[in-house]
């Protein structure tokens, strides 16, 4: 059982690492949102997908170490929950309560961080396509996108005159 619950831990522990390199490339790619270097935040994308491909193969780790705990402790993988971990292992294992304790907050936390930089990175995103919409409509007049009964877009061109911006100050 020890020898189960290090491995355990130091799963979680990688897990962490994986999850602060995210976050890390998180505030990068904020930067680069924010100032519009697009190639960058593609290659830096790509970096991201391997990270993850990488947490994705720790968390099947973690997930295998967690089953195995429950089923020691007769408990479906789902039955055990952090909270029930930290009980089980303060009352049958104190040894290594702390440092669980230290690796499950530091996973809860830095959960919560990816989920508010993955949300404020969305938002700058949608405001960059949002700004590229207004300055495409301005540079190019607005179109009503108007659909035939097909399914297909209808030509505006006939139906109406096309002034943009452009032509209005020249």
């Amino acid at each position: 059982m020890d020898k189960l619950l290090k491995d355990f831990i130091s799963t979680m522990g990688k897990v962490n690492r994986t999850l602060d390199n995210l976050a890390d490339l998180g505030q990068e790619k904020k930067q680069l949102i924010i100032l519009g270097q697009v190639k960058e935040l593609d290659k830096l994308i790509q970096r991201e997908g391997i990270i993850v491909s990488n947490l994705e193969k720790l968390e099947g780790a973690r997930f295998k170490y967690q089953q195995k705990l429950a089923s020691k402790w007769e408990l479906t993988a789902e039955e055990l929950s952090a909270s029930v971990i930290l009980q089980k292992v303060k009352a049958n294992y104190p040894d290594y309560y702390d440092e669980m304790e230290q690796e499950i907050r530091r996973l809860e936390y830095n959960v919560i961080r990816l989920k508010a930089l993955n949300t404020g990175n969305n938002e700058l995103i949608n405001q960059s396509l949002d700004y590229i919409d207004v300055m495409q409509s301005i540079l190019l007049g607005d179109a009503a996108g108007t659909y035939s009964e097909q399914g297909q877009q209808a030509n505006e061109t006939p139906s109406r005159v096309k002034i943009n911006l452009v032509d209005k100050k020249a």
